[in-house]
């Protein structure tokens, strides 16, 4: 038995070679552990590319000189400047398909910003873009688009004091182009609005020809 033990015996040199070969496969699977965590990572930290839910502040509808003017004041929490711009973008786009006009305004406010319509300006003022579809008809646009953000972050009391950032007509078409999602923001005036209109429709229920014999 002995000898049979005595032959199988690896020699000094094949179990160097042997956990070299092991030492060096666990060494290539924890770095693919790592890598694929890294990329995980990257790709959670990554910016939506149509930005991020939003909440309606307001929308004006205005004359402005027999043209017809759609500003939307909306709202995120805690967002950087790209996120802004890029959700500025999709709810221009989303308003556009809903309500036909000479210009649309999106302006975006921190979520802590003010409410008042007259304080939306300056430092309030997180992202903004103007989308004129026949811009020669509207006093200084040269370009459908007017697309900025500011590249601070929010203070405690919603105001940016970053850096003005414009992007370029084909940056926004960029963005505009990579959306995968196209939805409005949420608006609680107008689900109030809905949820008192079924409300009221379950109150008093609208009586049919059926209900009194078809007549």
């Amino acid at each position: 038995m002995k000898a049979i033990f005595s032959k199988l015996r690896p020699s000094k040199r094949l179990v160097v070679i042997l956990a070299a070969a092991f030492a060096v496969s666990a060494a290539s699977g924890g770095a693919a552990v790592y890598v694929g965590r890294d990329k995980i990572a990257a790709r959670l930290s990554e910016p939506s590319a149509s930005g991020l839910e939003c909440t309606t502040l307001r929308t004006l509808k205005l004359d402005h000189r027999g043209q017809r003017w759609i500003r939307m004041h909306v709202k995120t929490d805690r967002a950087g400047g790209p996120d802004r711009v890029r959700t500025a973008l999709r709810v221009v786009g989303a308003l556009a398909k809903k309500e036909r006009a000479d210009l649309y305004q999106v302006v975006v406010l921190d979520a802590a910003g003010p409410q008042e319509r007259a304080a939306v300006r300056g430092a309030a003022v997180g992202a903004e873009v103007l989308f004129a579809p026949g811009p020669q008809s509207v006093k200084g646009m040269d370009e459908p688009f007017r697309a900025s953000y500011n590249d601070g972050t929010a203070n405690p009391d919603g105001m940016f004091h970053g850096r003005v950032m414009s992007l370029g007509l084909d940056e926004v078409r960029a963005i505009m182009a990579n959306m995968d999602d196209h939805s409005p923001c949420i608006d609680p005036a107008a689900a109030e609005a809905e949820g008192a209109g079924a409300s009221e429709a379950s109150e008093h229920p609208v009586e049919t020809a059926e209900g009194h014999g078809g007549h």
